[in-house]
Order: C-alpha cells, then sequence, then structure tokens
C-alpha cells in the first residue's frame, strides 16, 4: 500500500495525472470486489454536482459503496406530441427536475432534425418521393413532423440549455449526451460563429474541455458510454498528452465493468494492441490510475451499462 501511494505522490508531482480532472482522486482504499448487483430504477437516481477542482487538490476517495447499483436507464420518448407536454415539462425542469430536463431536451433535439412547417414536410416527402422510397421513411417523416409540430426553431435550439444543465447538476445520461454535441454546433448555438479567431478558439476550447469533465464525472459514476467515448477522444491524442496510455488506462476500465461479450472482445483486442505502443513505465502508470478510478466508481456505487 505504501508503495502505490508513494507512486501515486511522484505522478502528481510530476504532472503525470493520464486525466483531465482525475486530480481529486488520491489513492485508493483496498476494496472488494461486490458480488451483490441490484438494479435502481431512474426515480432514484444520484445526483452529484459537478465540482472542478484545482490541480493541487487532493481529496479522499469516498468509502466504497456497499454493492454496485445498475442504473436503468431514462425513456425519454414522449407518448404524445411535443407541444402538449412542453409547459408541463419546462415547468419541471425550471424547477429542478434533472430528469425532466433531460427529457425535454432529447424530445427537443429530436425535433431538430424534424420538418419545421408544412413547406418544409412537402419538400422532404418530395426528396422520398424523387428516391421511390418503399414508404417506411414516409411514415416516418409525417409520424417525426405531427410529435415536433407547432415547435418554432428557437425552442427546438433550447435543447442545448436543458442538457447542459441537468449534464453540470451530475445527471449522467445529460452527461454523456453531451459529448454528443459537436463543437462547431455549439458555437452556433451559442451565437459565436463570428467571434474574432482567438476568442472563437478559446471559447471553443472552453466548450471541448467542459465535454471532458462531464464525460468524466459520469465514468465516475460508472457510465461504459463515458468511458467508451473517452477511450476514442484520448486514443485520437487530439485533448492533451499521454493519449494512448490514457486510452489503454480507460480500455483496462471497461474491461473490469462490461459484461457484453462484444465489448469484451473488442476492449480485449485494444488492450493487447496498444501494449506494444507504450513503454513498460506507461503501462505500469496507466494500470494504477486505472485502480485508482475503479475504486472511485466502487465508492459511487454506480453503473450504467451500454
Amino acid at each position: 500500500m505504501r508503495k502505490l501511494l508513494a507512486l501515486s505522490l511522484a505522478l502528481l508531482l510530476c504532472g503525470g495525472l493520464f486525466f483531465i480532472g482525475t486530480n481529486n482522486i488520491s489513492t485508493p482504499p483496498q476494496i472488494q470486489q461486490s458480488s451483490d448487483i441490484q438494479v435502481q430504477s431512474p426515480a432514484s437516481l444520484p445526483v452529484e454536482k459537478v465540482v472542478v477542482t484545482q490541480p493541487h487538490s487532493s481529496p479522499a476517495v469516498p468509502e466504497p459503496a456497499e454493492q454496485i447499483v445498475v442504473i436503468e436507464r431514462t425513456d425519454w420518448k414522449l407518448d404524445q406530441p411535443l407541444q402538449a407536454q412542453l409547459t408541463r415539462l419546462k415547468n419541471r425542469a425550471d424547477q429542478g427536475d434533472l430528469q425532466a430536463a433531460y427529457s425535454l431536451a432529447m424530445n427537443l433535439r429530436f425535433c431538430a432534425m424534424t420538418p419545421l412547417d408544412e413547406t418544409d414536410l412537402e419538400a422532404r416527402l418530395q426528396q422520398a418521393y424523387q428516391y421511390k422510397d418503399d414508404g417506411v421513411a414516409i411514415a416516418n417523416i409525417k409520424e417525426r413532423y405531427e410529435f415536433c409540430e407547432g415547435i418554432n426553431q428557437q425552442q427546438r435550439d433550447e435543447f442545448y440549455f436543458y442538457l447542459e444543465t441537468a449534464a453540470k447538476a451530475g445527471y449522467v445520461p445529460a452527461q454523456e449526451e453531451m459529448a454528443t454535441v459537436t463543437p462547431e454546433l455549439f458555437m452556433q448555438l451559442a451565437g459565436a460563429t463570428e467571434l474574432e479567431r482567438g476568442a472563437y478558439i478559446q471559447k471553443r476550447n472552453d466548450f471541448i474541455q467542459l465535454q471532458l469533465s462531464l464525460l468524466e464525472s459520469a465514468s465516475q459514476h460508472g457510465s461504459i458510454k463515458a468511458l467508451i467515448q473517452l477511450s476514442n477522444m484520448h486514443h485520437s491524442q487530439n485533448y492533451g498528452d499521454h493519449g494512448r496510455a490514457k486510452s489503454y488506462a480507460l480500455n483496462q476500465l471497461i474491461l473490469e465493468l462490461a459484461d457484453d461479450n462484444e465489448l469484451q472482445s473488442r476492449y480485449s483486442w485494444f488492450v493487447q494492441r496498444r501494449q506494444s505502443e507504450l513503454t513498460p513505465e506507461q503501462i505500469e502508470q496507466a494500470h494504477t490510475l486505472s485502480q485508482q478510478w475503479l475504486a472511485m466508481i466502487k465508492a459511487n456505487g454506480t453503473l450504467y451499462l451500454p
């Protein structure tokens, strides 16, 4: 244990932490793997505030939970037209209901790709007819239009506000979804496309850093989707130093947590392949950080399967 603590402190001092925002992880206590896994409904989802700590801050890992609880994902799809439920959802979201904020965001985003008015609807139907569609796409276009009818462009663009609100408040499904918002779309929604180059780059980079911190928060609460997204991002080596080593550590976590045979096979191959890309020291450091991250997940006591 002393050796592991010494290694972790050494990594902190030399700035070798692989994860952005993981500097709040100290050397984990010994934790027994729990064999008891419960399923919890979305209504009782744990919510944790996203806090950005300073690089020198290193609070202790919380006590491990007695067992890891598998969280069932919220079904955000509504069974009635959105217009009929918009006011109710907005009121709940504005009162701090994170599940309502997430559901509202997802439905508004669903409508973003739907015909805005009858003129737009006719144009899309005509395009489908030209492609000699068998009727499935045409029926789908009409169904989506009926669901979103009456929701104007400004309302549709509000999806980001509610998604970001829920994500920053610690709602894991919203944190996962934030990773699907491209920087270009964010800049457009923020009205920042005409900024001077330096200001544009800074705002865009700030958004990317927010995405990373939210994904890391989700992964600390056992989101395998977040772990996969982080692994892909870091393997691209476009998100800071030590990208391949970060990806390697994340892949070890995915192997540890995933119960899907396809994921197990895929990430086992990734781990084996990337061993040749790293030095023995990097592999050892990545393994240490992977175990620290796993201790945090066990301490939070939740697991979100893909």
